[in-house]
């Protein structure tokens, strides 16, 4: 018995959240390339809104959360709840 499914099976185009969340991750990188050294999250948001781009602070967060589980960016520990981020080293 086939049961149709609901959902394509095949590769699909990226939905729009999915292209939206690709385009904030290559901001970020972008951005952060830019920058020398490390910055905590926040600085980076309020740094990034200043340059124009456009994003809440929960997308930002859990886009940077993405991209160091991904390994794009390092996340350093500086002591209870404080980190600093930055561009992670390609070897």
């Amino acid at each position: 018995m086939n049961i149709p499914f609901p959902f394509r099976t095949s590769k699909s185009r990226p939905t729009k959240p999915q292209e939206q969340q690709r385009i904030i991750n290559e901001q970020i990188i972008d951005y952060m390339t830019t920058l020398p050294g490390e910055k905590n999250a926040e600085s980076l948001w309020l740094a990034m809104c200043d340059q124009g781009y456009k994003m809440s602070i929960s997308s930002f967060n859990t886009r940077l959360k993405k991209l160091v589980e991904a390994g794009f960016i390092e996340k350093i520990s500086l002591g209870y709840n404080k980190h600093s981020y930055k561009i992670a080293d390609q070897h």
